[in-house]
């Protein structure tokens, strides 16, 4: 997709993604990026631990994966802002400490991965994780999956490599000052945890990471007026086809997103 990378989440989550490009249909997994060793079971519900019923507002899902500690979990809100501003956002490893749950410190590592730490809270120990990603446009909205890789990063002695993580970005233009953004994300964090704090995993990281992503842009810390696809990192090999759907966008017309009768 767009995007340098994100990035991942550890000791307590999150998403993002790195060495990303945009191409039409299902992007392939890398055979660098390692393999999800959890099976996830769709057949298991969705639990829904918030609702948002405003535009801005985050609506968060969990559900249990067996012999997991943290439940996978999702969440999802309207931004009253351009997809590309959003995408740019995301598209900036060294910001990512500002708006993800419990990231402390992350930076791109060469050629196009992402390395993230997140602090610990006792008795956890800090986690980190490298990760790489693939990006895809389909029936317009963005793709971006991320997953953690072992074969590229720093490695720590005094910190715990997450064991396996996997992030899916779904980003859906609704209008030229209007998008959807929903994440799903399964962690692996790698060792016993407190119930606790399994459980403030799944049900805080979907929150606290969407409504920070929504408080950065609302601050306008960055200009984005005269930003165009060409600001996106190198790896996003398809600006045209980003082009192409941000084209589209001025024949949306969403007045009200979150009714359902309302098209």
């Amino acid at each position: 997709m767009f995007i340098k990378q994100l990035s991942g989440m550890a000791a307590v989550v999150l998403m993002l993604l790195s060495g990303v490009s945009f191409a039409e249909g299902n992007a392939e997994t890398d055979a660098e990026t390692k393999e999800q060793i959890t099976v996830i079971d769709d057949s298991i519900p969705w639990e829904v631990t918030s609702t948002g019923d405003e535009v801005g507002e985050v609506s968060t899902w969990r559900r249990e994966v067996p012999g997991a500690d943290v439940k996978q979990f999702r969440g999802e809100i309207i931004l009253n802002e351009p997809v590309l501003d959003i995408l740019l956002t995301i598209d900036t490893p060294e910001n990512l400490y500002k708006w993800v749950y419990f990231c402390r410190a992350s930076k791109a590592v060469p050629p196009d991965y992402s390395y993230m730490e997140y602090k610990g809270v006792w008795p956890v120990a800090s986690r980190y994780v490298t990760v790489k990603s693939k990006s895809w446009i389909e029936d317009d909205v963005i793709y971006v999956s991320s997953r953690n890789i072992d074969t590229a990063g720093p490695e720590h002695k005094n910190m715990v490599k997450l064991r396996e993580f996997h992030n899916l970005f779904e980003i859906t233009p609704l209008g030229k000052e209007m998008t959807k953004v929903r994440f799903t994300t399964f962690v692996d964090l790698a060792g016993r945890l407190p119930s606790w704090l399994a459980n403030a995993v799944s049900s805080r990281a979907p929150y606290v990471t969407l409504s920070g992503m929504r408080d950065l842009l609302e601050e306008g810390e960055r200009d984005f007026s005269n930003a165009t696809p060409d600001d996106l990192s190198s790896v996003a090999k398809d600006k045209d086809g980003l082009r192409a759907l941000i084209a589209k966008i001025d024949e949306l017309d969403d007045s009200d997103p979150l009714d359902p009768n309302d098209d």
